[in-house]
Order: C-alpha cells, then sequence, then structure tokens
C-alpha cells in the first residue's frame, strides 16, 4: 500500500504580504496554506514540472536583478 508521508514546512510571511494574498485568494475559497499545497503540487507534478523549474528560474533572476546580486539561492 502506497503510505503517505508528510513533512512540516513552516513559512515565514510579512503581515502586510499575507493579508494582501488572503484578499487575493479568499473569493476562491483558499486559504494561504492551501495555496502553498498547491504550489508544492505544480512544481512536484510529472507533467508540469518542466513549466514549474522554468518559472521558479525566471523569478529566481527576476530577483536579482531587482536586488543587483547575481548567483545566490531563492
Amino acid at each position: 500500500m502506497d503510505e503517505k508521508r508528510y513533512e512540516l514546512v513552516e513559512i515565514q510571511v510579512d503581515a502586510e504580504l499575507l493579508e494582501q494574498l488572503e484578499k487575493i485568494i479568499a473569493p476562491m475559497g483558499l486559504t494561504p496554506e492551501m495555496l502553498i499545497v498547491k504550489f508544492f503540487e505544480f512544481c512536484a507534478d510529472p507533467a508540469t514540472q518542466k513549466l514549474a523549474i522554468s518559472l521558479l528560474l525566471k523569478w529566481k533572476a527576476e530577483q536579482e536583478a531587482e536586488r543587483g546580486k547575481p548567483g545566490g539561492g531563492l
């Protein structure tokens, strides 16, 4: 039988940013926790994994350009 294993993930978010996010996703019936799970599923799903990788790399490059720091972590 395929047993599910769970990991605890703690994400710290600026209170103002979280408030803005909740206003956007509440009409969709989503909570921040549900959105994070959906994001992880999107990243791990073989059908969307290549798209997820390309988007993550694009977002990383955008953040680095904004900060003026090429390289470094996500």
